[in-house]
């Protein structure tokens, strides 16, 4: 089952939807956080304060059809490759370089018009956030990322158990709005801290490698616990039920893993035994040894 998965979900798969994700995102900025003079989020947004500080302080003039915002974002993710390299392995990095690039260029060309969309300013702001979070999601779920925040947020998320990529993209983005509402306007950095919050929220629920799921599965088969094991390398505990209305013997396995993970497993148990009897939950926290699996091979 494993082997015909990865057979389907190859390389050009987890591209194809990387990209998508990078388009989505630079669509957002463009398209929404732009026209409205807001900021962006994570590097993004550092990246625009820089370029403001280079256009007002330093006095270098910029084409108007050329954001050169997507540039400063390109160079200041160079640092943070090793970084993504070291954690997360060789397919998450390059898979992250050709997303950044490609975003990169997209930030820097895709035109952006004149005036909002949307004549709401917080509408424009939460389908803006939503539409650029469900880019990012999508990235990480290929395996790879957007570059900047989202290489910070997949280390502390392996590291640190309640971590996630859109809780330090909004705890950082806050320290970025903080600084733009005292330089130049705090309306503004308000309803561009709406945006992020609206992203982040988005990212979490799309990224769904790092949302934890506890699956009961009552059953008749008692090696169905061990071919759960086997299938997503997770640990299971199963004991002995009695079931009160069949009044028969039953095994219950119990097994937390990634709601990613919680697909293969649906599968591997219609496949073993349809008529089992599946109850997930979502725990608020986990405790001990549970690995934290943020790449997709």
């Amino acid at each position: 089952m494993e082997a015909r998965r990865n057979k389907i979900h190859g390389e050009p798969h987890h591209l194809f939807w990387s990209i998508c994700g990078v388009v989505f995102f630079a669509t957002a900025y463009r398209w929404f956080l732009v026209p409205a003079g807001l900021y962006g989020g994570g590097f993004t947004g550092i990246a625009q304060l820089i370029k403001l500080f280079l256009q007002e302080i330093v006095g270098i003039g910029i084409p108007e059809e050329m954001d050169l915002t997507g540039v400063i974002f390109w160079c200041i993710n160079l640092p943070l490759f090793a970084l993504g390299y070291k954690c997360l392995g060789g397919k998450f990095l390059y898979r992250t370089i050709l997303a950044v690039f490609i975003q990169s260029l997209l930030l820097t060309f895709i035109p952006a018009p004149s005036s909002p969309l949307l004549d709401d300013l917080l509408l424009n702001c939460m389908i803006g956030g939503a539409l650029s979070g469900l880019g990012v999601g999508m990235t990480l779920r290929a395996g790879g990322s957007g570059g900047g925040l989202d290489i910070l947020g997949m280390y502390c998320a392996k590291k640190l158990p309640d971590f996630s990529v859109g809780k330090i993209n909004v705890l950082t983005n806050a320290l970025i709005y903080l600084a733009a509402a005292i330089r130049y306007d705090f309306e503004i950095a308000a309803y561009s801290m709406v945006f992020a919050v609206a992203a982040g929220v988005v990212t979490d629920c799309t990224h769904d490698q790092n949302i934890k799921i506890a699956a009961f599965i009552v059953t008749e088969n008692k090696m169905l616990g061990d071919r759960i094991s086997k299938a997503v390398c997770r640990g299971v505990t199963s004991w002995e039920g009695w079931g009160e209305h069949s009044r028969q013997g039953k095994t219950v396995h119990m097994v937390v893993v990634s709601k990613y993970e919680l697909q293969g497993i649906k599968r591997l148990i219609k496949q073993e035994d349809p008529q089992a009897f599946v109850m997930i939950l979502l725990p608020e926290t986990t405790m001990g040894n549970f690995e934290k699996r943020l790449e997709v091979l």
